[in-house]
């Protein structure tokens, strides 16, 4: 399972896997836009890609008519 959530305020989508909340340990940068945080076992709970400032019109809207939290099960 996967929780995809978008925050308008800091332009970013964050990818929560697996179920229920995890304790985050640590955040590990992947360059200055991508970060993934990391349980005390050393798994990835979440992705968190900050978008560009300027969007393309078409990923605007498509942003603008989903829903601020996504569920998706396998």
């Amino acid at each position: 399972m996967a929780l995809v959530k978008y925050d308008n305020e800091a332009n970013a989508m964050y990818f929560r896997l697996g179920k229920g909340k995890r304790r985050i340990k640590s955040t590990i940068a992947l360059g200055k836009d991508r970060f993934i945080d990391v349980d005390p076992r050393g798994k990835i709970v979440g992705v968190e890609i900050i978008l560009p400032k300027v969007l393309p019109k078409e990923a605007q809207q498509a942003l603008k008519r989903s829903k601020d939290t996504i569920e998706l099960v396998q």
